[in-house]
């Protein structure tokens, strides 16, 4: 069977790490299917992952912007679909090629079409938004099964795009620890705690922020505030820089921009606590980083808020702490207590770390993955 993989979508975070991780994994364990990646000679930290014997078709001309990206897609794939006689498409951010003659699968991965609670996004992001949830439901009509990464989001999704559950699978994220470089000494000379996402509204920065705040003011904290990740949302990202001024802190707020999968182990190895305030996430691959490298860690409650997409609850269970993501107060209480029971968290991770390892296997999920690609070759 010709698998295609369309990765043209990937631009950053997760949608880059996810390809690193989970094409060298298909490849070590199937030898059957032959794999097809289509790819932007743009995508570099990509292309350097695919392995040598994948067919790697290259494109030289997908446009950037991403409306004209979604026609390049949908009028000219087909056709290169046909060309390297594709049996099966697996294709990634909610949208596949509606006219592909072929078997999809589609990975409905980004929850912003569906937010319930992000308001301040631009003029130009809610057309985007309006655009991909319209996309996204055309999508789910044609694919043939429809993955998630989580059960939380499965739920809320299918219920509103009316997708039969026999019609879809969750299968979790993983990552593969070798990415890594391993390296243990501290990229700064002062505490730090540490997010690691792109700086995009739906991810709560302000709480975050102003909770640092009252760290720094009301419990004297003498470390800073390391924020790892693209700030490509620059309306946002203005925003976050005044809230900061304002609340006279930013000399004690280091946003580093993008920084290489491999080199971020040093970050996480040595932050005091590593906290993932989000409040809508299909998964968080940050987060099983983070408990790989035993890092105290703080996430969102999503136990509260049921019909948001907080999935940590389902697959961090009791490894980490849990907090009112609208509170920063209670944000603030929650790094307190950790950072006095730092050493207890750090040996409860490590001693669980192999079995994290196994949870979160990059072959585990590669496995799966293939089996429901098999399974679907004999679907009419």
């Amino acid at each position: 069977m010709n698998i295609a993989f369309i990765t043209f979508s990937a631009k950053a975070g997760a949608g880059i790490s996810v390809f690193q991780n989970l094409l060298p994994a298909i490849d070590k364990l199937d030898k059957k299917n032959t794999y097809f990646v289509f790819v932007d000679h743009n995508q570099e930290e990509i292309i350097k992952y695919i392995p040598k014997t994948f067919k790697k078709i290259i494109f030289h001309r997908v446009p950037k912007k991403p409306y004209l990206r979604v026609i390049f897609e949908q009028i000219i794939m087909p056709y290169y679909l046909r060309k390297y006689k594709i049996d099966l498409l697996y294709s990634v951010g909610n949208v596949t090629i509606l006219l592909a003659p072929c078997k999809k699968v589609l990975f409905i991965e980004n929850t912003n079409p569906f937010s319930k609670v992000i308001k301040q996004w631009s003029i130009k992001e809610k057309i985007r938004n309006k655009l991909l949830y319209f996309l996204s439901l055309l999508s789910s009509k044609k694919a043939t099964k429809i993955r998630f990464c989580s059960q939380r989001s499965r739920d809320i999704i299918s219920e509103l795009l009316k997708i039969p559950l026999l019609k879809t699978f969750v299968l979790y994220h993983g990552i593969n620890g070798d990415n890594f470089r391993n390296n243990n000494q501290s990229p700064f000379e002062f505490n730090y705690l540490l997010y690691v996402s792109v700086v995009a509204p739906h991810k709560n920065f302000e709480v975050l922020i102003d909770a640092f705040a009252i760290i720094k003011k009301k419990y004297f904290y003498k470390g800073k505030l390391v924020l790892i990740g693209d700030t490509c949302y620059n309306e946002y990202y203005q925003k976050l820089k005044k809230q900061i001024n304002q609340l006279g802190i930013h000399n004690e707020v280091l946003f580093t921009g993008k920084i290489p999968n491999s080199e971020l182990d040093a970050y996480y190895q040595n932050c005091d606590i590593f906290i993932y305030p989000s409040l809508e996430e299909t998964f968080g691959i940050p987060v099983i980083e983070a408990m790989l490298f035993g890092c105290p860690i703080i996430v969102s409650d999503g136990e509260k808020y049921k019909d948001l997409f907080i999935p940590f609850n389902e697959f961090a269970k009791d490894r980490v702490i849990y907090f009112d993501p609208f509170s920063p107060q209670d944000l603030a209480e929650k790094i307190m207590y950790v950072l006095k029971n730092r050493d207890l968290m750090k040996t409860k991770l490590q001693n669980e770390k192999e079995i994290i390892k196994s949870e979160f296997s990059t072959e585990k999920v590669a496995k799966l993955l293939i089996d429901e690609f098999n399974n679907i070759r004999g679907l009419s």
